[in-house]
């Protein structure tokens, strides 16, 4: 009798729990992390208390791409001023200790944007659960409506990876824009425990999700990084990755390009050839150290892919070859 109820009290807290979605979704060590840059949001749902809504809107967005530790978020906003501070260092009147590097921002692989379509409360019409409660839900029949469209671009291409209009609403009650919503900002703690604020709060949770799913689903495994003077192979995972000492990795060559024949798109890569294997032997947080145990090392490089094997080469010297 007890496991039904507790199953029942799990349900009922993960659906009251706006933005803990995240928390239940699969590990981000398993996943490769996209660069992406989030843009200020077109806002043409006119709002009375005069919020920058597409700032909000942006930060919320840029917010629960964070917590789900699967992007790499770009800041573009202040770019221009990042760039006059650079060549302001390189001009000659600073020390050169401690000047930043040119050169080294990070690129952006995808670009989001959205559009703002409804922000607000709307009547809700007749709404009531039992007939002597009709005049008590009739005067609290608003409804709380956030809807927005949201594009994800691929930099590369220019094209729009994926596009979706997402709207949720919420019962509102008889709380009123002007009296309900002052006082407060857009995603703090105040705003998110209001109708609108649950309603912008699981748009927001969906939109996630579903960029997710578009561009950050691909699994990750490690690439050589470097090779040392020692003979060892250094790999660019770690702890972090969850890679181990006593793992083995057979490395291969990138494969050819497969290219789409009418759009000139680059569809996929074959497999490429192996080229050796490696035993890792030392993990560290964000790298490992491995030693070779098959093939010749003239032929690994930098960039080559790595996939974890449990075949090792009869050839290898743990086997005896």
């Amino acid at each position: 009798m007890k496991r039904p109820l507790v199953s029942a009290m799990f349900l009922v807290a993960a659906a009251a729990c706006g933005g803990c979605g995240v928390f239940f979704r699969s590990d981000p060590a398993d996943y490769v992390k996209p660069s992406v840059a989030v843009f200020k949001f077109e806002n043409r749902a006119p709002f009375p208390l005069g919020w920058d809504l597409g700032d909000g809107m942006k930060e919320m967005l840029s917010a629960g791409l964070v917590e789900t530790n699967r992007y790499r978020i770009i800041e573009r906003l202040d770019i221009d001023a990042v760039k006059r501070e650079l060549r302001f260092q390189h001009g000659g009147s600073t020390r050169q200790q401690g000047r930043a590097k040119q050169g080294h921002l990070k690129n952006v692989q995808y670009l989001i944007k959205g559009t703002i379509t409804d922000f607000g409360h709307v009547s809700g019409g007749w709404a009531f659960s039992d007939i002597l409660d009709v005049v008590r839900w009739f005067s609290g029949s608003q409804r709380a409506i956030m809807s927005m469209t949201v594009q994800v671009i691929d930099v590369e291409s220019g094209e729009i990876v994926t596009s979706s209009r997402l709207s949720k609403s919420v019962k509102a009650g008889d709380i009123t824009i002007e009296l309900g919503y002052q006082n407060m900002a857009m995603g703090g703690n105040m705003f998110r425990r209001t109708p609108l604020g649950r309603a912008t709060a699981s748009v927001i949770d969906e939109a996630v999700e579903q960029i997710t799913d578009a561009i950050a689903n691909r699994r990750w495994t490690p690439k050589v990084a470097t090779l040392q003077n020692d003979g060892t192979v250094v790999l660019n995972g770690g702890q972090n990755r969850k890679i181990k000492p006593g793992m083995f990795y057979e490395i291969r060559q990138k494969g050819q390009a497969i290219v789409d024949p009418e759009s000139d798109d680059v569809l996929g890569y074959s497999r490429g050839r192996i080229v050796g294997w490696v035993k890792v032997v030392q993990a560290n947080e964000l790298y490992s150290i491995a030693e070779v145990v098959g093939g010749d090392l003239s032929e690994f490089q930098p960039g080559q892919l790595c996939r974890a094997t449990s075949a090792v080469p009869s050839f290898s010297p743990d086997r005896g070859g």
